[in-house]
């Protein structure tokens, strides 16, 4: 059998402090916002970073938990891959600063950005690395959402939906069990100015003026049409399941980005599966974007609906994702 990429260990780490509903409504002397939040997202509370923490402090956390229900030590990991848009500094990448704090002094390192969906992007990389290089042979990804960083406070669009975590895996070679199957990463950069931090690069520098017009925050710049993730993510999952030589009844289980209870809902519709094949976590945690996905993943082991990494039985799991810019990465995994 070639050599696969198997997921060993999971990891997680959310902030300390917490922001319900109610208290970001009472910021916002806006009345309606817990309950709109609810009824609309899905959303009733969400974790933010402490004034000292970072983003690679986030991710420290999740992959050490990652690296331990893996049963691996630091200094046997060879890559890491870190997947943010919220990074500890715009050079050098948060990837080595998490190499640092970990003490993995054997691994590569490199950072990913596709926004939302570069968790799923990054583990596409990671297995590809493993079926390739026979050097690589145990690769930690992280996906980290500092996001909350570059909120502005007084924008009901934006405070109300971000939030901070950091979601890790552990992927290993492995001769004998087929692991990472099949992926499918698409864009439309037609969107790439609708959302984003566009402040900071070289297109608009971090001036001081920007900084006195509030530019540098998060911002929607443009609207994304309503039915954006309604209209890709089916046709991306049932893409990505066919190219795995599996079908849609052979999905033991998928998760989503948590961006949206409804439209989860309303896609899990449109695939003819039950909400039951699924899980979410955007009620407790808020929209964690390129973190959610490992969230969801490691809050189904806790919970017991999925078997922990190295007990599975072979499930069949999607993975589908979407972020700005606009990136989508799709998967298919056996779980073990």
């Amino acid at each position: 059998m070639v050599r696969s990429a198997v997921i060993t260990g999971l990891g997680m780490y959310v902030p300390e402090k917490m922001l319900t509903n109610e208290d970001i409504e009472k910021m916002l002397n806006r009345p309606g916002t817990a309950d709109w939040l609810v009824k609309n997202v899905g959303i009733k509370q969400r974790h933010i970073m402490a004034e000292d923490e970072v983003t690679s402090d986030l991710s420290f956390h999740a992959g050490r938990e990652a690296l331990d229900n893996a049963g691996l030590e630091a200094d046997e990991l060879d890559l890491i891959i870190v997947s943010t848009d919220t990074p500890d500094y715009l050079s050098p990448a948060t990837s080595v600063v998490v190499q640092h704090k970990l003490g993995a002094r054997n691994a590569g390192t490199f950072d990913v950005n596709c926004a939302c969906a570069g968790l799923v992007s990054s583990l596409d990389i990671a297995s590809r690395y493993i079926q390739t290089d026979s050097d690589i042979k145990s690769v930690l990804v992280i996906g980290a959402y500092g996001m909350t960083k570059f909120v502005d406070w007084t924008d009901h669009y934006t405070c109300t939906l971000f939030a901070d975590a950091a979601g890790a895996m552990v992927l290993q070679a492995n001769e004998e069990k087929e692991g990472f199957i099949a992926s499918k990463l698409i864009a439309d950069g037609t969107f790439h100015d609708h959302l984003g931090i566009f402040v900071g690069g070289t297109a608009e520098p971090p001036t001081v003026e920007a900084i006195q017009n509030h530019r540098h925050h998060l911002s929607f710049r443009k609207r994304f049409p309503a039915d954006t993730n309604l209209e890709h993510w089916p046709t991306m999952t049932r893409d990505c399941v066919s190219k795995a030589n599996l079908s849609m009844e052979d999905i033991d289980w998928i998760f989503f980005t948590q961006v949206n209870l409804r439209t989860i809902e309303a896609v899990m519709n449109e695939l003819d599966m039950p909400m039951d094949k699924t899980h979410t976590v955007m009620d407790r945690w808020g929209y964690t974007g390129s973190a959610c996905i490992a969230l969801a993943m490691y809050d189904a082991v806790d919970q017991g609906k999925l078997p922990p990494p190295g007990q599975g039985n072979g499930e069949n799991i999607a993975l589908c994702s979407s972020g700005g810019g606009f990136n989508m990465a799709a998967a298919v995994l056996k779980w073990w």
